[in-house]
């Protein structure tokens, strides 16, 4: 992606909503659902379109808001990002479950949350010259 002819963000994550669009639509048949007899066509054209669009929101537009922030941010810092997954997938398995994280899950995701915080606050101090890069001006 760094390379003189590198494609922008922008198309690098449109390329792979495509592919994964492709990759979604060779494995549909392979689903173990009915969705033609289990449903009335409203509720299946209503589930098409919001598969869609949790498909571009939630794939699309994360992947280009990761591509923005590993660009603007240090790697160390940018890596961090990898647990709002985690984080935001436990939310909505609990969502979907009905209920309250028990007290390890709760524990879990508070170190996880803790953890990024810790890691934002330490990229977020200002940093005083090193003695390396002092020498380093003094020299020149």
């Amino acid at each position: 992606m760094r390379s003189a002819d590198a494609p922008d963000g922008l198309q690098w994550t449109g390329l792979q909503g495509i592919g994964a669009a492709i990759g979604s639509l060779l494995l549909l048949p392979l689903a173990s659902f009915d969705l033609a007899h289990t449903a009335s066509a409203s509720e299946a054209a209503r589930f098409i379109v919001w598969a869609m669009v949790m498909g571009l929101a939630g794939s699309w537009f994360a992947t280009w808001c990761w591509v923005v922030a590993s660009r603007r941010l240090p790697l160390a810092l940018a890596a961090q990002l990898i647990v709002a997954e985690t984080v935001f997938g436990l939310a909505y398995g609990f969502m979907s479950d009905s209920r309250f994280p028990s007290l390890a899950e709760a524990i879990g995701v508070t170190v996880q949350f803790v953890g990024v915080c810790s890691a934002i606050a330490v990229f977020s101090k200002p940093r005083a010259p090193s003695s390396l890069s002092q020498k380093s001006v003094a020299q020149v």
